[in-house]
C-alpha cells in the first residue's frame, strides 16, 4: 500500500504556522531594537543638556577669572582699541590695480571683411589690390 497523499490543509497549518512563528520572531526584535533606539535617544539627550550646562558654568567661569585678573577693566578695552591704531606700525603695502582700460573701438563691417580676406591663406595679398573699384573711393 502507497503513502496517501499528504492532506492539503495539513500543509497550510503547517505553513501558517511557521508564518506565524516569524511574525512573532520579527515583533520581539522590533520590540527589543525600538527599547534600544528609544534608551539610545534619551542618552543623547541627556548627554546633549549636559554640555549645555557645562557651557553655562564654563561662560560664568570665564568671567570669573577676567574679574579677577581685570580683563573687565575699561582700561584693557582702550589698550585694545590703542594697539589696532597705532602709528609706528609699518604699513602693508596696497596692491596695486590697474586702472580700468576703455573698451577698444568696434571695427565696421568692411573693415572685418578686409581682415578676413587677409587673413584668409587662400586670398593673395595681390588680389586685394585687384578688387574692382566700386566708385565710392577717392580717385
Amino acid at each position: 500500500m502507497s503513502d496517501p497523499a499528504p492532506d492539503p490543509i495539513a500543509n497550510l497549518r503547517r505553513q501558517l504556522a511557521a508564518e506565524r512563528d516569524a511574525r512573532a520572531d520579527a515583533e520581539s526584535r522590533l520590540a527589543i531594537g525600538g527599547r534600544q533606539y528609544s534608551d539610545a535617544c534619551d542618552r543623547v539627550i541627556e548627554l546633549t543638556t549636559q554640555v549645555c550646562q557645562l557651557e553655562t558654568q564654563l561662560a560664568a567661569t570665564q568671567r570669573q577669572l577676567d574679574a579677577a585678573l581685570g580683563m573687565d577693566d575699561p582700561a584693557v578695552e582702550a589698550g585694545a582699541h590703542w594697539q589696532s591704531h597705532r602709528t609706528d606700525l609699518p604699513t602693508v603695502p596696497q596692491p596695486i590695480t590697474p586702472a580700468p582700460r576703455a573698451p577698444l573701438p568696434r571695427r565696421t563691417s568692411a573693415e572685418t571683411a578686409a581682415w578676413r580676406m587677409i587673413r584668409d591663406d587662400d586670398i593673395p595679398l595681390d588680389a586685394v589690390d585687384a578688387r574692382p573699384n566700386t566708385g565710392t573711393e577717392a580717385a
